[in-house]
């Protein structure tokens, strides 16, 4: 039984979404800056440490809120790709945007290493052994799993076909039943720890076929309140916040369980509810209306989020941003102050990495993607007429 057809709303800039867009990836450089800044001793570190008590759960769930942001990106594609046709531009300029990223940073690395020693341990990246990695890492980014969600996003772009011919041709049920077999799945590494079936692909495919349900069947989803909603997201961060306190107490179940191995990521299905509340709110709320020049300036700070990720998940760039962000730290002697200077350095560095992201794509990205994409065509055009 094919899928019924759905009054949509085909406008392809919907502010709502472009501002959840911008959330999602405001939640993954917050989450990314609790891991890597210490803002107690004004230190950068590469991993967060584990300790017990509340204080470090509220972190981890800080840092399983990125998953969060993941998700949205996952379920904003398949919200709009169920009904578009396959394109491999949209797959080319993914993988360039990434490739271009990860090349321009190893330039400018190699480059001011010829000056000064690079500050925050990178130059180690570009000495003896490491520097073959290194390479591997910035001209192979996509085979070396450089960027995983980037990666996640490709391989998820390649199996949307086969995912919207489901949605098209099998009935609801067997979707729903699809979908709570992949968030079993999500649940399953909960059980010690020994099943590994959940994976970053799996993750994406998730996340795509959340929103593709989304689109095709927002009438069965009225009957779902707000206020279900809110209590969801509530019950969601506190189940988190529980999870993450029991397994940092070094309990001896916890341990039993290897539930310390989950402690990053946490329980993987909880975030992805939490995107699906979020997701199904902003469609549910009035569309956002705003004057030319602000609704341009909201577009281009939605169009800079991949690049604010590929920056500051860079090998050299996570090194060198939240190096400097720690540095420039002042002295914090109170929590709320803490709490303050914590909302405020993600709000900058997001700006401030958008705004680089955007002069990038502007200037290099987009017209080198374009240049090559039209050059491709031309020589396929060629072709065919000989």
């Amino acid at each position: 039984m094919p899928r019924p057809h759905k009054p949509l709303n085909r406008s392809t800039r919907n502010l709502n979404i472009e501002i959840l867009r911008i959330l999602a990836m405001l939640l993954v450089v917050y989450c990314h800056m609790i891991i890597h800044v210490d803002f107690t001793n004004g230190t950068s570190r590469i991993v967060l440490p584990m300790f017990p008590g509340w204080k470090s759960a509220i972190s981890f769930t800080i840092v399983q809120y990125g998953q969060v942001g993941v998700s949205i990106f996952f379920i904003i594609s398949g919200y709009f790709l169920v009904e578009k046709q396959f394109s491999w531009r949209r797959i080319f300029s993914t993988w360039f945007q990434m490739f271009f990223y990860a090349v321009l940073c190893l330039v400018i690395a190699i480059i001011a290493k010829q000056f000064h020693t690079l500050p925050f341990d990178m130059d180690g990246l570009l000495s003896g052994s490491q520097s073959i990695d290194t390479l591997l890492w910035s001209f192979c980014p996509f085979l070396y799993n450089s960027y995983w969600f980037i990666d996640a996003y490709i391989l998820m772009l390649l199996l949307s076909p086969f995912i919207n011919s489901l949605y098209a041709h099998m009935p609801r049920k067997r979707i729903l039943a699809l979908i709570a077999l992949f968030l079993f799945i999500g649940a399953w590494p909960l059980f010690f720890s020994k099943a590994t079936n959940w994976n970053n692909v799996v993750y994406a495919v998730l996340g795509y076929m959340i929103g593709a349900y989304i689109r095709s069947y927002q009438d069965s989803l009225r009957a779902i309140s707000n206020g279900a909603l809110a209590a969801c997201m509530i019950l969601c961060t506190a189940l988190m916040l529980g999870f993450n306190h029991f397994v940092l107490s070094e309990s001896h179940w916890a341990q039993i369980l290897t539930w310390t191995a989950q402690i990053h990521q946490g329980l993987q299905i909880l975030p992805i509810c939490i995107a699906f509340c979020l997701f199904v709110s902003a469609c549910r709320l009035p569309q956002i209306q705003l004057p030319g020049i602000l609704s341009t300036c909201l577009l281009r700070i939605s169009a800079g989020t991949f690049g604010v990720y590929l920056l500051h998940e860079n090998m050299f760039g996570f090194r060198f941003i939240w190096g400097m962000v720690a540095s420039w730290l002042p002295n914090i002697s109170d929590k709320i102050s803490l709490v303050l200077i914590c909302v405020f350095t993600g709000l900058l560095t997001f700006a401030v990495l958008d705004v680089i992201a955007v002069f990038i794509d502007g200037l290099l990205t987009h017209p080198l993607r374009d240049l090559i994409i039209n050059k491709v065509h031309r020589i396929q055009g060629a072709k065919q007429k000989n």
